[in-house]
């Protein structure tokens, strides 16, 4: 593999607002808990990038403003040793969900309090070339089929924590409360975009000896590390049987989600599990106990148990109670890997707060290795235990789902 674009005395480390943008890399370490240990032993690695896993997304912006700065001041105390110039990248949606422009902001006060020279410019690319998420003379677009629309008129814009009305990036800062003056905005449709970028912009932080903030989506990152591709991971790539089992467990409630879940449930020796909301809110032991059963008896038989929160969203005003609901269904899903009775062949988990919470969660996983991509732009990384495969909410066409499943 590639990794010769970073300078040997620079590192690049992605705060990753979700456990998806791991999504375009494979070999770097993916770290959930930033103690000194593990911010060392990434500093170490041999590959010379890494991701801290905030999951700022999922948590008010109060206690994202904590969490990323918590991290930030652990990769700068352990880099008093190091000295390295840094490449701080705030990763998040390429839809444009997310704490912006809070997160840049925290990352370059803090770093400004501690001494780094930064660069001057907060590069903001949201592509994310893999998914047809690409930005056009400033305004940001999707693919859908053979059309390109404004991600302002995508069900994404009209989240209920992070909505906007705003495509054009410019407008889209300033409907966020930010400068654009701070922030240089990265047209991109092609990788070859990117990589011209990034010479740029390699060329002027080293010129002048200072590190960088960057916003981005998940492929300018991979962009910066200069890291090669490999094939799409095969089941022999990951240690699974032949006749091995694993099971899905799907909490994203974005209409392409329930466009997969509902491919996925036609496909052969696979057996649905739906967890009512309601059930989960007052009779959690019941269900947990059902699920417990239902999931043991499928797989003895052979069968892959698909376990997925109803379709129906509930629609909350006040987003901090919205947020609350969301954690208890997720904590839910969290306890039913955590009480597995038997062992997976894998795991496939699909929405991003639902892979967050099940990775630190319900496995644990302090430090992991990332191995690559199962399918376009849906990573996995190997746990003691299993596979452990994260499925984006918002990526993939249709029958992703059933590919994984048919593939695995």
């Amino acid at each position: 593999m590639n990794l010769s674009n970073l300078h040997p005395q620079t590192r690049m480390v992605v705060f990753d607002d979700d456990p998806t943008g791991i999504q375009t890399v494979h070999s770097c370490l993916l770290v959930t808990d930033w103690s000194d240990e593990n911010i060392r032993m990434a500093m170490q690695d041999e590959v010379p990038f890494f991701y801290i896993l905030t999951n700022t997304r999922a948590l008010t912006a109060d206690a994202a403003r904590r969490t990323l700065t918590s991290a930030l001041e652990a990769v700068i105390r352990v880099n008093q040793t190091f000295r390295y110039r840094l490449i701080c990248v705030s990763r998040s949606d390429s839809c444009l969900r997310g704490h912006f422009p809070l997160e840049p902001y925290v990352m370059r006060e803090v770093l400004h309090a501690h001494g780094y020279k930064i660069w001057h410019k907060i590069p903001f690319a949201p592509a994310l070339i893999e998914s047809g998420r690409i930005t056009i003379d400033g305004t940001h677009y999707m693919r859908d089929g053979e059309k390109l629309i404004p991600v302002s008129e995508s069900e994404f814009a009209r989240d209920n924590v992070f909505g906007y009305k705003n495509a054009n990036l410019v407008d889209y800062i300033k409907e966020k409360g930010g400068d654009p003056e701070d922030f240089e905005i990265v047209n991109a449709q092609t990788y070859n975009e990117l990589n011209t970028f990034r010479d740029t912009l390699f060329s002027n932080i080293e010129e002048k000896d200072c590190s960088v903030i960057v916003r981005s989506s998940s492929s300018l990152p991979r962009a910066l590390s200069g890291i090669g591709d490999i094939p799409f991971l095969k089941k022999e790539d990951l240690g699974i049987r032949s006749n091995g089992t694993g099971i899905f467990v799907v909490g994203s409630h974005v209409l392409k989600t329930t466009e997969q879940l509902n491919e996925l449930l036609k496909a052969n020796r696979v057996q649905g599990i739906e967890l009512p909301i309601e059930e989960i809110l007052n009779e959690p032991a019941d269900l947990m106990a059902k699920t417990q059963d239902a999931i043991k008896e499928l797989s003895k038989q052979g069968i892959t148990p698909i376990v997925y929160t109803a379709r129906k969203e509930v629609r909350i005003e006040d987003a901090s109670k919205r947020l609350h609901l969301g954690q208890v269904v997720s904590d839910f899903l969290v306890d039913i890997v955590r009480r597995l009775t038997i062992r997976p062949s894998y795991v496939v988990a699909k929405g991003g707060i639902t892979s967050h919470d099940i990775l630190t969660k319900g496995l644990s996983v302090k430090t992991a290795r990332v191995m690559g991509q199962v399918i376009n732009s849906v990573p996995c990384v190997m746990t003691e235990r299993f596979p452990y495969i994260i499925f984006p909410g918002n990526v993939g066409e249709p029958r992703s789902l059933r590919e994984i499943y048919e593939k695995l």
